[in-house]
């Protein structure tokens, strides 16, 4: 039977209970729509409180009926009451769920605008002294970094997924940001699912230059890759350049260029006029040392079995 298709579709609302469930970030939760309350599952790095727009699809489970399965979530800055109270309560420290509402109940949906712009009226309620005040806005600041920096790495062509993956290496989006603008195709070494075509894009959209070496080294190891995969261990050296700049669509002087870099870094391996992915002429080494460790112990044994012969004819 063919595959059932379920259609695409966008919910947007406001999270009101959320439970990571693993340890990449998946979970199932709970969403306020127009339309009501919806349960949903998948990888959200959102918190209660936060305004959503989730694409996915609808599923039926044998248990808990109905659900709505993420595939990305695109989040704002709460704006009503509720969701500001339940943020400020799960996210900012010293500031519980009636602390919260009062700092609604003072300032109503301009509390963003206070918190940004004059602080120090936070103290107008009861409890917010000035040493909260700076707690506040420090975990405020800390928050909306981490959102500016999702919003970078989205922009960038990065799903939620690819992001919880990235954050198993890296941890805080600022770091993960940090990496990949430095040099994107780390995606390619380091997070799972990343090959080199889809860093690739992720530089594009990151704005590295087209002939940026980063890209040419990730290039010639792709290139080998799939040799190694089609069944070569090796390439040979105007091969390699011909096939990477082909790739690249690089002028064959750059790929020299790059392969040389490469080889600097011990990201590929060259024996004689043969180039090998690195993990290939690991592997080979690894196997030779243990066949001559191997050889060794049998030579060992027949020199003792040898030995012990002669002792019994003597």
């Amino acid at each position: 039977m063919p595959a059932v298709r379920h259609e695409i579709v966008t919910v947007k609302g406001e999270v009101t209970a959320w439970r990571s469930l693993t340890g990449d970030g998946w979970g199932v939760g709970q969403m306020r729509t127009v339309d009501g309350l919806v349960p949903f599952t998948g990888k959200l790095l959102a918190r209660v409180g936060d305004t959503v727009e989730l694409q996915g699809t609808w599923t039926e489970h044998d248990r808990y009926g109905r659900q709505f399965k993420v595939r990305t979530c695109t989040v704002a800055r709460p704006e009503s009451s509720e969701g500001i109270v339940a943020w400020l309560a799960s996210t900012l420290p010293s500031v519980g769920p009636g602390r919260a509402q009062a700092l609604v109940d003072r300032f109503g949906p301009g509390l963003w605008d206070v918190i940004e712009q004059r602080p120090h009226e936070l103290a107008k309620v009861d409890g917010i002294t000035a040493a909260r005040i700076e707690e506040i806005c420090h975990a405020y600041y800390e928050h909306r970094a981490e959102r500016d920096h999702m919003i970078t790495l989205r922009g960038w062509g990065l799903t939620d997924n690819q992001i919880a993956r990235c954050r198993e290496v890296w941890g805080s989006p600022a770091v993960i940001v940090e990496h990949v603008h430095a040099n994107p195709y780390e995606l390619c070494q380091y997070v799972y699912g990343f090959g080199f075509k889809r860093a690739d894009l992720v530089a594009k959209r990151a704005g590295l230059p087209h002939d940026a070496p980063e890209r040419i080294v990730a290039g010639i190891e792709h290139t080998l890759e799939q040799a190694a995969g089609g069944g070569d261990c090796f390439m040979w050296g105007k091969a390699l350049q011909r096939e990477a700049a082909k790739l690249l669509d690089v002028a064959p002087e750059l790929v020299a260029a790059g392969i040389r870099a490469a080889l600097g870094d011990r990201r590929i391996a060259k024996h004689q006029a043969r180039y090998y992915p690195r993990r290939l002429d690991e592997a080979e080494e690894s196997c030779a040392l243990r066949l001559r460790a191997m050889l060794a112990r049998v030579r060992s044994a027949e020199v003792i079995d040898l030995a012990s012969r002669r002792q019994a004819k003597g």
